[in-house]
């Protein structure tokens, strides 16, 4: 029998060679000096060999468990050189299948149409939050207690910032898109159990504040602190251009130049694209025309001095050819010292007032874009009401310059 002192002994020689240490367990010698634990069985009537390892990095002893270890199995039956093979996919099936895996193999294959701030938000709720818990485990391993334990800390997280928020929202977010990866893993057949269903109740979110229209007090201050501003230009004229236009915070991040008609005083926002109408950004899938008035067609002349060489019209002021980011409107308002304004306000402020001072509501709603779902009547009373509406913001817009 072999010991641990003989093996490490043992020199190469010109062509390999075998020393027998015991039931059919012996080392291999090869010219390069490396040295490899094998092990000789019969099954079925038949001759195999199972390698160990390489000495040192598989001791002596190492081996002889190993070689009992194949013993067992070749007394069911069973293959060892077969079962060895059948283990090492399997771990690397394991691997491939991880949460992390399949996350990101859902990014690349699900998330073509959606925008780069979606797949960012996705990105960093699992870099933040979800990797550090799952990332790592086999995806049919994952079980509601690791979810709600990555929702729990979450909220944590986000309440240790100062000014973030509660964290009962981010954390809602990480369970919805841990809910995406779940049910692409059961329909590409990885996994058969979506465990963020059973806690989908487990953290209320805190309840949605609708948009309300403006105090007479707020609209002033808004207005002193727009003309005060000392921030970006764009981010302005953003926040200005909504209140002219009763446009929402989307459509004034996606406006393009390509969208502005000088010579025709319009903004002919087209047909959603695809990757829009996935994103359910656009509420009907239709071509939404906006008047502009004096006052917006100034400023957005004054913006074509800033961004009339990018693609879109309030172009990021630190990304070029970038939209700017969803929070930016609301952080600006809350920079400002009114956060208790949201950019959704400015809408409901001119609702209210154009329905007070007696304009037609069909020419209200289809300034929100609000249209009705009879496409042909919509299509129809869109165009009907463009002179109209032309007149009417116009006078929206004068009266917004009069909140003084």
């Amino acid at each position: 029998m072999l010991t641990d002192a003989k093996v490490r002994t043992l020199k190469p020689k010109e062509k390999s060679y075998r020393i027998l240490d015991a039931e059919r367990l012996y080392i291999e010698v090869r010219p390069t000096g490396k040295k490899i634990w094998r092990f000789k069985y019969i099954l079925h009537g038949k001759e195999g060999t199972i390698s160990f390892g390489e000495y040192p990095a598989v001791s002596l002893v190492q081996a002889r468990k190993l070689k009992d270890e194949a013993k067992a199995k070749l007394a069911t039956g069973l293959n060892p050189s077969q079962e060895k093979k059948k283990e090492r996919m399997e771990k690397q099936l394991k691997v491939k299948n991880t949460f992390k895996a399949i996350a990101e193999e859902f990014v690349a294959e699900k998330m073509k149409y959606k925008s780069e701030d979606y797949i960012k938000r996705f990105m960093t709720c699992m870099e933040k939050d979800v990797y550090k818990e799952i990332g790592n485990l086999p995806i049919n391993e994952v079980t509601s207690a690791h979810v709600l334990n990555i929702m729990k800390n979450t909220v944590q997280r986000v309440q240790s910032q100062p000014n973030y928020g509660t964290g009962e929202a981010a954390a809602n977010l990480c369970r919805r898109f841990i809910g995406l990866v779940m049910r692409y893993a059961i329909v590409t057949l990885r996994t058969d159990n979506d465990p963020t269903y059973a806690v989908k109740d487990a953290i209320e979110s805190p309840e949605v504040e609708h948009a309300r229209p403006l105090e007479r007090h707020e609209k002033t201050a808004l207005m002193e602190k727009l003309k005060t501003y000392g921030g970006t230009t764009t981010v302005r004229n953003a926040i200005q251009a909504m209140l002219y236009s009763m446009l929402r915070t989307a459509e004034i991040r996606r406006m393009e130049w390509g969208f502005v008609d000088f010579e025709e005083k319009i903004i002919k926002f087209p047909k959603a694209s695809r990757r829009l109408k996935q994103e359910r950004t656009m509420k009907k899938n239709r071509v939404h025309i906006v008047p502009m008035s004096f006052q917006l067609l100034e400023l957005m002349q004054q913006q074509k001095a800033i961004t009339g060489d990018q693609k879109y019209v309030f172009a990021s002021p630190y990304k070029r050819d970038c939209m700017l980011s969803r929070t930016a409107i609301n952080k600006m308002l809350t920079y400002v010292g009114l956060g208790q304004i949201t950019a959704h306000d400015f809408r409901a402020t001119a609702s209210t007032d154009l329905n007070g001072k007696g304009y037609k509501s069909d020419w209200i709603e289809a300034q929100l874009a609000h249209a009705d779902d009879n496409k042909t009547r919509a299509s129809y009373n869109h165009a009907k009401y463009l002179a109209d509406r032309r007149k009417m913001m116009q006078d929206w817009a004068d009266m917004v310059d009069g909140w003084k």
